[in-house]
């Protein structure tokens, strides 16, 4: 019998589950077995919204390139996000 693969949650999927891994964690009065576990599952969740965010960016890049336009693509600040 074929096992089934699963699929990857989207973007949204991933950045609600880092949310609520946080919510979580930011309450406190968790068990440490708990605290492990989800502490895992939001370095997981981030990863994969870093990489989702990581193919939009190259996506974007190949599109302006392709299209000739005069959009000029420029590197956010970290410390400016907030």
């Amino acid at each position: 019998m074929a096992e089934k693969k699963e699929k990857e949650p989207t973007f949204e999927e991933a950045l609600k589950q880092l949310e609520a891994a946080v919510g979580r964690l930011e309450e406190g009065n968790l068990p440490l077995a708990e605290a492990l576990h989800l502490f895992e599952e939001g370095l997981k969740a981030s990863n994969l919204c870093r990489a989702r965010l990581e193919e939009a960016r190259q996506q974007v890049e190949v599109l302006v390139a392709e299209s000739g336009s005069a959009f000029r693509l420029t590197e956010l600040d970290a410390s400016e996000e907030t």
